[in-house]
């Protein structure tokens, strides 16, 4: 019998782990975990009463390779600290993943109950910097993935998986390739063209350049953490995780009226608008400070591009400063943040029948009296109804005008590509918020999917 093959695709986000996943004979489904990841002590282990209450693999996931046990996901964010996070943050994510791809994989052997051995087929997105290291065989990632999941642990259940392909992409090449996707038969577009992605994820901002089809990409540890680090330091103990929520719920109004921010409160009484006031004033510090350095460091490299498609959970906090930093470079956003609805396009108005002629020579030749003044009627409707329809004509021509537009056309597509993957993967699941929240987080690993499903 031939051995059950997966095909796992993988996005290390800061935040979550996004995961597209296909087994043979059932469409692809999506996961979503937490991205934490934590060493455990033997005495925790031992000592765990999960077997009790019935978890469900996502919430539980523990893995053993080799003498060293983890918590990743739920069951990490448990036993961790803000401060364990803040340094995973700043190490390279290959550091971390393997633990986590384990994880995965475990999850996905027990939430679809796969048999004991199954093959797996693993595309994982990285960092430039780090997807050019495992690319070029400067480190043996590849070797010790495979040799961690020939024998491994998941939850007490010995596991032995084998890896019979790996694939390694840079962050935001499922982006230039969604946008590659959309030129149909212009097969020289990303030859012709300099073409540039700016992702600006939870642990850094990287860059994805490619110019006249020559790739090359940047990366900087300036991810949103260090916007939540910065406000955590001048507040009276905020977590980072509910710090997190708010600000991106709030979105545009941080403000100390705003819900989301007043249930950061941690004091009560006049204590509590003060506190309030202060955390405002070090979030919108912090978001600004964080800001003008990514502006400062990416213009340089985005300069003359044909099309900056723009990435990541924390662009939605800064589509503002986007739009004015990149004024002059067309925007794709593939995080559904157009706040304007895009115009639509009026249907083509039906012209009066008649001519001005034919209802003059009516009134000139109409017998005096109650037909004369129907006449005159019937010429004032005439002349009203070619007013409206010459100016409904006039709208139309405008909006296909402006429906030629660079912006524009780039707005429909960027919609009509997250409507896509949003009826793909998403359409019953989630509110409409929530959807097109978790689209976004899935856009580049959903690009590589795309790509690959289609080659």
């Amino acid at each position: 019998m031939e051995e059950l093959t997966v095909k796992i695709w993988v996005d290390l986000g800061g935040s979550t782990l996004k995961i597209l996943l296909d087994i043979p004979q059932k469409s692809t489904k999506p996961i979503i975990i937490s991205s934490r990841v934590i060493k455990l002590d033997d005495w925790l282990v031992s000592n765990r009463t999960a077997d009790i209450l019935n978890i469900p693999p996502e919430a539980d996931a523990i893995v053993r390779f080799g003498r060293c046990y983890y918590a990743v996901g739920k069951l990490a964010e448990h036993y961790a600290s803000d401060v364990t996070n803040s340094i995973e943050l700043k190490e390279p994510k290959q550091n971390t993943a393997i633990p986590k791809l384990l994880a995965i994989v475990g999850i996905i052997k027990q939430k679809y109950q796969l048999p004991t051995k199954f093959a797996v087929k693993l595309t994982l997105l990285l960092p430039f910097p780090e997807y050019q290291f495992v690319k070029d065989g400067g480190n043996n990632f590849s070797v010790d993935l495979k040799k961690a999941l020939s024998n491994w642990e998941f939850r007490g259940e010995e596991s032995s998986v084998t890896l019979v392909n790996f694939t390694c992409k840079p962050e935001g090449s499922g982006l230039i390739m969604l946008r590659y996707q959309q030129q149909h038969n212009q097969q020289d577009w990303l030859i012709n063209h300099k073409i540039a992605a700016l992702m600006l994820g939870h642990r850094n901002t990287s860059i994805l350049l490619y110019d006249r089809g020559i790739p090359s990409g940047y990366t900087n540890n300036l991810g949103f953490y260090q916007i939540i680090q910065t406000v955590i330091d001048s507040s009276l103990g905020q977590s980072a995780a509910a710090l997190t929520q708010a600000i991106y719920k709030a979105n545009d109004d941080i403000s100390p009226n705003n819900p989301h921010i007043q249930a950061l409160a941690l004091t009560e009484g006049k204590s509590k608008r003060a506190e309030l006031i202060r955390l405002v004033k070090a979030i919108a510090s912090a978001q600004k400070n964080h800001w003008q350095q990514i502006s400062s460091w990416a213009k340089l490299l985005v300069n003359d591009v044909d099309e900056l498609i723009i990435g990541g959970g924390t662009a939605l906090l800064y589509q503002k400063a986007i739009r004015e930093t990149f004024h002059s470079a067309p925007l794709f956003w593939a995080v559904a943040t157009e706040n304007k609805p895009i115009p639509q396009i009026p249907p083509q108005p039906i012209e009066p029948s008649g001519n001005w002629e034919e209802w003059e020579h009516k009134l000139l030749t109409a017998k005096p009296g109650q037909d004369a003044l129907k006449a005159k009627q019937a010429l004032e409707q005439y002349e009203q109804q070619q007013a409206d329809y010459l100016e409904q004509l006039t709208e139309v021509e405008a909006a296909l005008t402006r429906e030629k537009l660079p912006q524009m056309q780039l707005q429909r597509q960027s919609q009509a590509m997250i409507e896509e993957i949003a009826q793909t993967f998403f359409s019953q699941e989630l509110k409409s918020d929530e959807k097109y929240f978790r689209v976004i987080q899935f856009v580049d690993i959903y690009g590589v999917w795309s790509a690959s499903e289609k080659d």
